[in-house]
């Protein structure tokens, strides 16, 4: 049976957040609110579900249920239908590249993607390294990792996947040269996010970098309207407030750099591991985000 952790008690935010994104997406491309609304209601959103549920039954009943132990919130039912929610509100394989042109991977590198769903990213990370480098993605939930092994076998791929999660991470000290956070941190209870990120600080290089792109302050009246419901949530609520790059700092990293925004939003930060000049003592950084 699936372990099920506190957090998945709000996986109901999910449709929610669905409605107000693909919204978002439709007034953008022009369309007033009201029929921005009424088109995610009717169309969109049920459309997705219904597909994920044909899907999901297809999956083995222990790529549905043994979910890795961890107290964030699991995805496992979202899975069949991952790849075309992320597509519907604008967060495809576009946007994966985008956040991979802000993390800079260099041929050779080996990269860590931390809750990589369906591996959309990592894949793109793979090829980026080249043969000579490596891209591992984890996910505690088995029907992502189900769905991104069988995507990468069929696209050829070199990325690895596991199930795994960020708070126990099964790679020894100083393992990676870039660690990938996308879109995950807001599926983690407060302590966690500080565990995990101690994990991924742990597990980097000196000079390692990581690049979280996660929901921050909302940049607009319109996005505080859509998302305030989630400032009661302890999960989200952290987001909303900005408190991502003080979570990193905590961890050790510094500097936190804020690269870039998306939609008013999301953020996209960059942070790097100190390279040590003795035990204990902090000395210059590899610059990597200029």
């Amino acid at each position: 049976m699936e372990k099920r952790s506190s957090a998945n008690r709000w996986a109901w935010i999910c449709p929610p957040l669905a409605l107000a994104l693909v919204s978002m997406v439709l007034m953008w491309w022009g369309f007033t609110l009201l029929t921005a609304l009424l088109i995610a209601l009717l169309l969109v959103c049920p459309a997705l579900m219904l597909w994920g549920l044909i899907v999901a039954r297809r999956l083995p009943d222990v790529e549905r249920h043994a979910a890795q132990r961890t107290r964030g919130m699991t995805l496992n039912w979202l899975a069949p239908v991952y790849d075309p929610y992320c597509r519907a509100v604008g967060l495809g394989a576009p946007f994966r590249e985008e956040t991979l042109r802000y993390a800079g991977p260099r041929p050779g590198e080996r990269i860590l993607d931390v809750g990589c769903g369906t591996g959309v990213l990592t894949r793109l990370a793979a090829r980026a390294v080249g043969p000579s480098g490596s891209a591992v993605g984890i996910d505690p939930a088995p029907a992502m990792i189900a769905v991104a092994r069988e995507n990468a076998q069929s696209e050829g791929s070199a990325a690895e996947f596991r199930v795994a999660s960020i708070e126990r991470l099964p790679f020894p000290d100083a393992s990676f040269d870039l660690v990938l956070a996308s879109l995950m941190l807001h599926h983690l209870p407060p302590d966690v996010k500080r565990m995990g990120l101690k994990e991924v600080y742990r597990v980097l290089k000196p000079g390692g970098r990581l690049v979280i792109v996660d929901f921050d302050r909302p940049g607009g009246l319109w996005w505080w309207l859509a998302v305030w419901p989630f400032l009661l949530l302890p999960m989200t609520a952290d987001n909303l407030r900005g408190l991502i790059p003080r979570y990193a700092e905590e961890a050790g990293f510094e500097p936190v750099k804020l690269l870039g925004r998306r939609a008013q939003l999301l953020s996209f930060w960059a942070a790097t591991k100190p390279v040590l000049q003795a035990a204990g003592h902090p000395g210059n950084f590899h610059a990597a985000f200029p």
